[in-house]
């Protein structure tokens, strides 16, 4: 696919002079790559931005084609690779939901059901993600209070009068 985009960079750059020429190889280049690997669905947008430098090579064209080119080749690799961690990821935070909770195995079924694109997949990862925290945030508090209680002792109880006072301002009401 370089060869015909090195044959034709060779044939504009004699028609266009300077950096323009400089810069019109480097797009079709970039965009010979691009659009030889990214489906046509997913390069729409890349096309319509060659096809804008191409009618009016400016400079300010050029970054737009090659910002959009280079999007849409990103943008195709970290689907490709969505593709081929996603469901590792998914069973994973499943795997923590399951170890984690006491979900109702009929809930974990349902959850296993559920499609596993991106959107589900980043769903049960934030949850498992916000349960590990959890866990990690429960820990680290009940060890700063028996710490606390140890180093305190019995903490002394207020008087009779105190808590009376204390009820009616409904200060320390348990719920």
């Amino acid at each position: 696919m370089s060869e015909p985009a090195e044959f034709q960079a060779a044939m504009i750059a004699p028609a266009l002079a300077g950096p323009v020429a400089r810069q019109a190889a480097s797009v079709l280049r970039l965009a010979a790559r691009v659009l030889g690997d990214v489906p046509a669905a997913g390069a729409r947008d890349a096309v319509s931005a060659v096809r804008c430098f191409a009618a009016a090579p400016t400079p300010a064209n050029y970054l737009a084609a090659v910002r959009v080119l280079r999007h849409a080749e990103r943008r195709h690799k970290l689907n490709a690779l969505g593709r081929a961690v996603g469901p590792r990821r998914t069973e994973e935070g499943l795997e923590i939901l399951a170890r984690g909770t006491d979900l109702d195995p009929a809930l974990l079924e349902a959850l296993r059901a559920l499609p596993p694109d991106a959107r589900n997949r980043r769903r049960l990862t934030l949850i498992a993600e916000m349960l590990t925290a959890y866990r990690l945030l429960e820990a680290r508090a009940t060890g700063g209070q028996r710490e606390l209680r140890r180093a305190l002792g019995p903490l002394p109880r207020p008087a009779t009068g105190e808590r009376r006072a204390r009820r009616r301002a409904g200060i320390g009401r348990r719920t």
